[in-house]
């Protein structure tokens, strides 16, 4: 089922209705947890500062993820807003991959900043994901971002790659 993925980055500017139904799909697919399509298009269209990631198999987007380059979050870090990967496309290394091409892509833009994110705390899956490619646990930075639900983790770029890089 994973052969044949296409990784890019997709500008706002670029998606048409279809791959924007095709995310709503994936995000639908993790049932209760999800974002309100609403909040799907202010993070896709209106933040046209996001940087978007997919994953496309059959011309059909399977997997993406967003970031936010320019965040005040976490001492300006690349913050990494939501991550999603159809069920049947999951276990297949498409996050890592598009965790892989995002880091590419910063770190070929000159960018030597740190990656970070916010998972709740009984998310195992997505837990254990981000820690096999280098990412750890941190501490609150700031009175915000402490949260009895989720955890604070981080990487720098060069060191999620060179992780990644280890694994194959």
């Amino acid at each position: 089922m994973a052969t044949n993925l296409e990784y890019k980055k997709l500008n706002s500017e670029e998606l048409t209705e279809e791959q924007f139904k095709n995310i709503l799909e994936v995000e639908q697919s993790d049932g209760d947890d999800c974002y309100s399509e609403e909040t799907l298009r202010n993070i896709w269209f209106e933040r046209t500062t996001n940087d978007n990631f997919v994953c496309i198999a059959n011309n059909k987007i399977v997997g993406c993820i967003n970031f936010n380059p320019l965040s005040q979050r976490r001492n300006g870090s690349i913050y990494m807003i939501n991550l999603m990967i159809l069920p049947e496309y999951r276990k297949n290394g498409i996050a890592t991959n598009l965790i892989k091409e995002a880091c590419e892509y910063y770190l070929g833009k000159g960018c030597k900043k740190v990656m970070s994110l916010n998972v709740d705390k009984d998310n195992y899956k997505a837990i254990n994901l981000y820690k096999k490619v280098g990412f750890e646990i941190r501490e609150p930075v700031c009175e915000a971002d402490e949260d009895d639900e989720q955890y604070v983790m981080d990487c720098h770029l060069e060191e999620i790659i060179n992780t990644i890089r280890s694994l194959y």
